[in-house]
């Protein structure tokens, strides 16, 4: 039997264009300086150095060892993250902790560092919030700006016995913002834009966005892009927003290439260009948006309006991929396809229990004809 085909609507396109914020993540830091060791012990390390450098792994780490032992913090720095990594040894994170825990007590300052994300990471069996923190602001402290930024979001994150801390999350965040840090002025944006942890100021979140943006953080021009369209904290402005959507789009942002997709489909704030819109959308398809993949499987198995061509294996395609996502739409509608195929129905079947699971109405439906 045939299967009607979804019929797209205006309705349904804006509705699947993304309308909420972003965020982002922290990048490792730069190295810090470093305790100055004795002169035997920079022999010890300089020939372990030379060790691994001939590819002799095993003999370079028995020096290094010799040289952390007495008291060479880089030594004990390199050990750490050699056992941490697995890089020629055993992966094994105690010996990681000790010898992280040796470096910061011969003074090296990027151990402080690692030593708290090892204690605040989900591989190392730690989970030791509270000393991750500690150990993080001490280098905050000191005005490691990553480290202010990293203590931020370790501030206002929980585990099992570790509440969150808002107030001195608010407050790191401003201190690597203030001092120019893109991804705590994007955080800081966030945090008064949903009014979390701070009274909501949507000027105050511009502001931060825009700092963020002249750094080119995709998420601060995609954000910045809904506000102006929105009109939140600042006279609405279609072509202002436009114009951010299409910065985020070119810096990877894939829910604004969604968005701004949608808009060149529909002609809305911009003139009607299928093929912009269509190019758009796969980019967002393409680094997984679920939404844009069932968009992608809807407009090639309708055509929209003849200025996309059908193309049903395309459709099925990107339905596959949407519904793999648990998208209950694409679900049913990759169920209706492959009914329409010879031995298929098992895989239909599948996927109608699928939709059906996730609440789908018509899912149900056809469930109940079968």
């Amino acid at each position: 039997m045939k299967h009607s085909t979804l019929r797209l609507t205006q309705a349904m396109l804006l509705g699947l264009m993304t309308s909420f914020p972003i965020t982002s993540t922290a990048e490792a830091p730069a190295l810090a300086g470093i305790v100055q060791p004795s002169q035997a012990a920079e022999q010890l390390f300089a020939k372990g150095r030379e060790l691994i450098k001939q590819n002799k792994i095993s003999q370079g780490i028995g020096w290094l060892d010799k040289a952390a032992s007495q008291g060479h913090p880089q030594a004990s720095y390199e050990l750490a993250a050699l056992h941490e990594a697995g890089l020629g040894v055993k992966k094994d994170y105690q010996r990681a902790k000790h010898y992280y825990e040796l470096a910061i007590k011969h003074g090296h300052r990027d151990a402080h560092f690692n030593l708290a994300l090892l204690f605040s990471g989900e591989e190392a069996p730690f989970d030791d919030l509270t000393r991750a923190r500690q150990l993080m602001q001490v280098v905050a402290n000191r005005g490691d700006i990553e480290a202010q930024f990293v203590l931020g979001t370790m501030m206002n994150t929980r585990s099992a016995n570790v509440s969150s801390n808002p107030a001195q999350a608010v407050h790191w965040f401003n201190r690597a913002a203030t001092r120019g840090h893109e991804k705590a002025q994007f955080q800081l944006g966030m945090q008064y834009l949903r009014g979390q942890n701070v009274a909501r100021d949507a000027k105050a979140a511009l502001h931060w966005f825009t700092q963020a943006a002249k750094k080119n953080v995709p998420g601060a021009h995609f954000n910045l892009a809904l506000m102006h369209e929105r009109g939140d904290g600042i006279p609405a402005n279609d072509q202002t927003a436009i114009r951010w959507y299409t910065t985020a789009a070119d810096l990877g942002n894939a829910n604004a290439q969604q968005n701004l997709g949608i808009k060149y489909l529909l002609g809305e704030q911009v003139a009607a260009n299928a093929n912009k819109a269509l190019n758009l959308i796969t980019r967002a398809a393409a680094a997984g948006l679920k939404n844009s993949q069932l968009l992608l499987g809807q407009l090639y198995q309708t055509g929209y309006e003849g200025k996309i061509r059908i193309d049903m294996v395309k459709a099925e395609q990107w339905y596959l991929r949407a519904a793999k996502q648990g998208q209950p739409d694409a679900q049913y509608q990759l169920a209706l396809i492959l009914l329409d195929k010879k031995n298929q129905e098992g895989d239909a079947k599948f996927w109608i229990k699928e939709a059906v699971a996730a609440g789908h109405q018509d899912a149900k439906k056809l469930q109940a004809r079968l």
